[in-house]
């Protein structure tokens, strides 16, 4: 917070007057690389700006005129419109996941489970299932439903062994649908993914594809085939 506040006092100059300066001594490199670094990092909180309003009240500030907003004020406004435009974005990003589920269940072959966890089958198997007690060794290829790739054991040049029982929800609920030898794409709500915070490359609310081909079972109970 504090440190968005400094955005605010440190950016004292329009653009029109800034183009208008050179660089002429250590002093001015430094407030322009500053002003530049700052004005980078509040681009990049894609925040809805009135760019008049910002500058009057640095403007005030730096003058020490009296601004519109006392100081006890001043981060209760900040905080709020802070949080109502990320409530905004979040909403955004919730539904535009959601329309992709509700218009992929529609498509020729896609299946639903009961928990929401979308699915349609590239090669079925003949061996057995997996469970969650087994352990498994699969090629996968992770997207986010806007098409982008996040993760691939087939880039990788090695398939994963893992357990179900450390693996998202989606997986555990997908996962057993196979037998092994089957490849099948998924189609996993947020809630049974990554959830409702950011995850590396994954966005906030994203449905994931993942395309898995299960290889080999090793069942504890030497059950598999």
């Amino acid at each position: 917070m504090k440190y968005i506040l400094g955005i605010f006092f440190c950016l004292a100059l329009s653009s029109k007057s800034v183009h208008a300066q050179k660089l002429s001594n250590s002093t001015d490199s430094l407030s322009y690389a500053l002003g530049q670094d700052l004005a980078s990092y509040l681009k990049k909180m894609e925040l809805p700006l009135n760019k008049t309003l910002l500058m009057q009240a640095v403007s005030d500030v730096l003058d020490g005129k009296e601004t519109l907003l006392k100081d006890e004020e001043r981060e209760g406004v900040i905080r709020a419109g802070l949080m109502k435009i990320q409530e905004e974005k979040n909403a955004g990003l919730k539904k535009a996941s959601q329309d992709f589920l509700d218009q992929n269940k529609k498509k020729s072959g896609v299946k639903v489970t009961p928990e929401g966890v979308q699915y349609e089958v590239i090669k079925e198997g003949e061996g057995l299932k997996a469970t969650l007690e087994d352990t498994l060794t699969v090629h996968y290829v992770g997207k986010i439903y806007t098409g982008e790739q996040f993760d691939s054991s087939y880039d990788r040049g090695e398939p994963l062994e893992l357990n179900l029982k450390s693996m998202i929800e989606g997986w555990k609920i997908g996962i057993p649908l196979m037998n092994k030898g089957s490849k099948y794409r998924f189609f996993i709500p947020h809630s049974l993914g990554y959830g409702e915070r950011a995850s590396g490359p994954i966005p906030a609310f994203s449905t994931l594809i993942f395309e898995v081909e299960l290889l080999d079972i090793k069942s504890p109970n030497e059950n598999a085939i």
